[in-house]
This record gives structure tokens, sequence and C-alpha cells, in this order.
């Protein structure tokens, strides 16, 4: 189910703050470290694998693209 945006952030931001470049395992990792809601975890699931993200705004278009932001 899609998940807002808000749900989506701190991990995006945070992965960030960590490297350049993230992919979808990244934030994966993130996710299953940390116990993150099962809906948020679904939504970087659905990402491309092996795209590499360079910027927030990237990750936010594409979670937007495969339907998973409620917002």
């Amino acid at each position: 189910m899609p998940a807002p945006w808000s749900g989506y952030e701190p991990i995006v931001s945070h992965t960030f703050n960590l490297t350049n470049e993230a992919t979808r395992s990244d934030f994966l990792n993130i996710c299953y470290a940390n116990d993150v809601d099962d809906d948020i975890v679904d939504g970087f699931d659905a990402l491309r694998e092996g795209v590499m993200f360079k910027a927030v705004d990237e990750v936010k278009a594409a979670l937007k693209n495969v339907g998973q932001l409620a917002d």
C-alpha cells in the first residue's frame, strides 16, 4: 500500500547524509536495521534494482512513478 513521503523522507535523508549516491538496497538495509513499517519497505522494494539515486528529489519522483506515494 502506498505510504506518505513523511515515512520515506527520514530514511532517504539519512542515507544521503552517509553517501552521495544510493540504491534501492541502501534504503532497504536501513529499513531492515530499524524495523521500519512494511508499507515503507514495500515502497522502496518497488524501485528498480540497480538504479543509482543522487538526490532526495530523485527518490521521491521514483516512488511517485511506481505508485508508492500516498501524498
